[in-house]
């Protein structure tokens, strides 16, 4: 077939066309696939799940972006940074309320700027909602011969308050399935100041000049909390409280050791609490305060410590790292109180394994110290001994349950078992 001068030409015209499409569909292609959107997107878990657990990991993707700052809250939208320069692309967020709506967004950290996602909601399960009912957990199992078994446990409500009060006819144990006689075993049970022989407090207090402005407010706050605790009282029967006083920027300081001295400490805060220097050992301030006490657990003596620690920033020492000190903290009861927006909420959430409060205002801080005080007090309120006399012999194992037969609390942590080995007992 042959063609004329114009058909040749259409045909020429028609496959330039296609070459020109081509291509502009081949750059397209190629710049959807490496352009830099960084707006993250597939949240798990989903927007508007409902029927979530009080505690869950948040993740998200995202287009080439290696930091992200994690937004979070019951407001919406979200104003509390939760989270600022992870690395990750999920965070844990735990201790929430049932039946209760959660709002969070992420933003992508670019060197030329932020991009920032959608809203995305959950909503918590309802069904662990509870107007009653205690929640048991043991925390030690011991033996002590001739023949006697030791379980030291807690008791808590479902909001985690301790509960006092409970009697021995409260209690149901079991040995190897079968009950226990309450008279014939000796059962005996001690409660709380009984048995708590020792709280030790260590009071950690950031004193950088990014605080000049709040000394005087810090001052009044921290004398008023360690004032109330060296003073606390639980049934009318007055605790055990010990507290030391540090301060750290550069470096940490200690400004009074443990005491009970209610004016010693009065003293000691009010002319030792003074400003240092414009840096922030924040995480050598975390190792440190918690190496201040040993935690111990008999039957006869629990002596525990705790540490409240305040700032207004995240460690820009360097001198220590995260990681170690999350290590120091793991089987330690710290609280973390953060002030204004140069913290790291997420850090400062996971150094306070009992609890961490982020507040916007100075004048916020002696609120948050009544309701740490509050939670320690409840703490100490929550520990109970049950001792009894053992008619087991031999190297055999055994099977202890004990519960509240009136417990309305029917589910997960309604009572506590443990195992023991009668070997060597005897009779006196």
């Amino acid at each position: 077939m042959k063609f004329t001068s114009l058909q040749h030409l259409k045909i020429i015209i028609i496959i330039f066309a296609a070459l020109l499409s081509s291509a502009c569909s081949l750059s397209s292609n190629n710049n959807d696939s490496t352009k830099n959107t960084g707006i993250p997107y597939s949240p798990g878990p989903s927007n508007n799940a409902g029927d979530q657990s009080t505690a869950l990991t948040l993740t998200w993707s995202a287009e080439n972006a290696t930091k992200f700052d994690v937004y979070f809250g019951t407001a919406n939208p979200p104003t509390t940074l939760y989270a600022r320069g992870i690395s990750t692309k999920y965070i844990d967020v735990s201790n929430l309320a049932p039946g209760t709506r959660y709002y969070w967004k992420v933003v992508s950290k670019y060197d030329i700027g932020d991009v920032t996602g959608d809203v995305w909601t959950f909503t918590t399960s309802i069904s662990s909602v509870t107007t009653g009912g205690y929640y048991m957990s043991l925390q030690k199992l011991q033996t002590t011969l001739p023949d006697t078994v030791s379980m030291i446990f807690r008791v808590v409500d479902y909001s985690n308050g301790g509960v006092g009060g409970l009697v021995k006819n409260d209690f149901q144990l079991l040995e190897d399935n079968a009950a226990i006689s309450a008279s014939e075993s000796q059962v005996l049970l001690s409660k709380k100041t009984d048995v708590f022989d020792t709280l030790r407090v260590v009071l950690m207090l950031d004193n950088s000049t990014s605080l000049t402005s709040n000394i005087s407010q810090i001052r009044i706050a921290a004398d008023n909390l360690a004032q109330s605790l060296v003073t606390a009282t639980v049934g009318g029967v007055k605790l055990n409280v010990q507290v030391a006083v540090y301060q750290f920027s550069d470096n940490i300081q200690k400004i009074t050791d443990f005491t009970s001295d209610a004016n010693v400490l009065h003293n000691a805060i009010t002319s030792g609490y003074v400003l240092g220097y414009a840096t922030t050992n924040l995480y050598g301030a975390v190792i440190q305060g918690v190496s201040k006490w040993t935690d111990i657990m008999t039957s006869d003596k629990i002596r525990q410590g705790v540490m409240i620690l305040f700032t207004d920033g995240s460690d820009t020492q360097g001198s220590q790292t995260f990681a170690a000190a999350l290590a120091a903290v793991a089987s330690k009861k710290v609280f973390t109180v953060g002030l204004g927006n140069d913290i790291d909420p997420y850090v400062l959430q996971k150094l306070g394994t009992a609890g961490y409060y982020g507040i916007s205002d100075i004048s916020q801080l002696e609120t948050d110290f009544d309701l740490i005080q509050s939670n320690i007090i409840d703490y100490i309120n929550s520990f109970y001994v049950l001792k009894y006399v053992s008619p087991k012999r031999g190297n055999v194992y055994h099977t202890l349950r004990l519960s509240i037969p009136a417990n309305s609390n029917t589910g997960s942590g309604s009572y506590i078992t443990g195992q023991y080995n009668s070997y060597g007992f005897y009779s006196n």
